[in-house]
């Protein structure tokens, strides 16, 4: 059996209501000062607000920042630093989607060390341990509350930089599905779209290893199986709980074996063109899948089988084939408008990106089938 090591989150709270679990999960961090890091529009749902006047009563002061872009900079994680460093905080909460999750692991650390985000990018080699820090998802997708990986942009030369670093692991992740309930069509369709991709890459990456294998073929599996039901029925308790359930499961194996194209030419089209990160990736994900299929066709026959398409006794070619097919009708089903052009990208963008991709080597060096120039544009041009 192929080597590996595996690493994780070191303590996971799932179920309904489990949100209500927090001053509880402080008190064993022995955390008295939280510092809240959210998204603006979670700042004014009514959990948060149950959430706040329930740590008033308990006399547990807080911070809060909430000034989080999508695709958040350098500059919002360094202004949440300071934040959290003038509030003389113990402990960070991150709470939202991917945004503001990924600032709260990094400024966890900063806030602490009093490290610039660039200093951090620079020295990710031997990063420091951070204040407690406790995350939160209200969105199904990202999986970031499990892994040991953060996403900001540089808006100085619009690219995305990713921050990889085990101290960047949260002490607890806590999943309450009633929390998202209140979540939009489009993220549902966005966010859930991003954990299929999640799985599926982490499932074929070079880093793949039979522990993350498992786990994502698990994910893959849940997810398809609930992601409509989700969109359709936002209401439905059990479907928003399953969705999270397989979003932290492709977390963790992505985590440990990585994401790759799809992820790389999702990264230059959301940084220069502000387009969400999960849609980014529902753009990319065809035109990829069917670049990579030869270079792994058992890997995709099994995600085939895992989303209920019959593949005993069928070619691990015609299986692949297709799983590509019903990944398309799943796309339109979610009413995912997925082509370049429709986001203010014209043809003669595509060099630019094409050049921007080639760089994020973290991510292309892992993918099945190598990629070069010509291909990356070619595969732009193919989701244009």
């Amino acid at each position: 059996m192929k080597e590996f090591t595996f690493q994780s989150t070191q303590k996971v709270v799932f179920g309904n209501k489990k949100i209500n679990n927090l001053p509880q999960e402080l008190s064993n961090l022995k955390a008295k000062r939280p510092f809240f890091v959210c998204d603006p529009v979670v700042s004014k749902l009514e959990f948060f607000k149950k959430l706040t006047n329930h740590l008033k009563s308990t006399n547990i002061e807080f911070g809060i920042f909430t000034d989080i872009e999508s695709d958040p900079s350098f500059e919002t994680a360094d202004k949440a630093s300071k934040a959290i460093i003038d509030f003389q905080s113990d402990s960070v909460i991150g709470i939202g989607g991917g945004s503001a999750l990924d600032i709260a692991k990094i400024v966890a650390i900063s806030a602490k060390t009093k490290e610039t985000t660039e200093q951090l990018l620079q020295n990710s080699e031997n990063l420091q341990s951070g204040l407690p820090l406790i995350l939160i998802p209200t969105t199904a997708g990202t999986g970031s509350e499990v892994t040991h990986i953060s996403i900001l942009s540089n808006t100085k030369d619009k690219t995305k930089n990713g921050l990889v670093s085990p101290q960047l692991y949260a002490n607890i992740a806590i999943l309450d599905p009633e929390i998202t309930l209140s979540l939009p069509q489009n993220v549902t369709a966005f966010s859930g779209i991003d954990a299929i991709i999640h799985a599926l890459e982490a499932l074929t990456s070079k880093l793949s290893t039979p522990l993350t294998d498992l786990l994502a073929l698990e994910a893959l599996g849940i997810l398809h199986s609930n992601i409509l039901t989700a969109f359709n029925k936002p209401n439905d308790i059990e479907a928003r709980g399953n969705m999270l359930y397989g979003s932290m499961l492709a977390g963790k194996a992505f985590a440990n074996s990585s994401v790759a194209a799809v992820h790389a030419f999702a990264y230059p089209i959301g940084a220069e063109f502000h387009i969400p990160h999960g849609l980014a990736n529902s753009i990319m994900l065809l035109p990829v899948l069917r670049f990579n299929l030869e270079a792994d066709l058992n890997k995709y026959a099994k995600a085939a089988s895992v989303i209920g398409i019959e593949t005993k006794g069928v070619p691990c070619k015609e299986a692949a084939n297709q799983l590509i097919i019903k990944l398309d009708e799943l796309l339109n089903a979610l009413k995912i408008k997925r082509y370049l052009r429709f986001y203010n990208v014209n043809q003669s963008d595509i060099p630019n990106l094409a050049k921007k991709v080639m760089k994020i080597t973290r991510l292309m060096n892992n993918n099945p089938r190598a990629i070069n120039i010509e291909d990356a544009e070619k595969l732009y041009q193919e989701a244009f």
